[in-house]
């Protein structure tokens, strides 16, 4: 019984990953990320544009007014909980570590 548990577990995993797979790989396939990336291109076009037509008018020009502003922010809940999982583990192996040495260091010297 454990083993078909085990088992099915397994199954249930494996699918999770080879669904994002396909997703992963319909979605380049379709072209989602040339699209993105053509629309940041679209935007840039724009803007030289613009900078070209205030020059030529003989505007004011100021490089900020032309740049795209992306601010992204990647803090949540769950990048949070793995930074700080990650800090212990790191505190963690660090400790043993010294403490391995350590003891390995008391060995030599008796």
């Amino acid at each position: 019984m454990k083993k078909k548990k085990n088992n099915n577990i397994f199954n249930i995993i494996f699918m999770i990953f080879f669904i994002s797979f396909l997703v992963v790989y319909f979605s380049e396939m379709a072209g989602y990320y040339e699209y993105k990336n053509h629309k940041k291109t679209a935007l840039t076009e724009e803007q030289i544009k613009k900078f070209e037509s205030d020059v030529a008018s003989g505007k004011e020009v100021d490089l900020n007014d032309y740049l795209v502003k992306e601010d992204r922010k990647y803090d949540n809940k769950l990048s949070k909980l793995a930074s700080n999982l990650s800090d212990g583990i790191s505190s963690v192996v660090k400790n043993s570590v010294e403490s391995t040495f350590k003891f390995l260091s008391n060995l030599i010297e008796e």
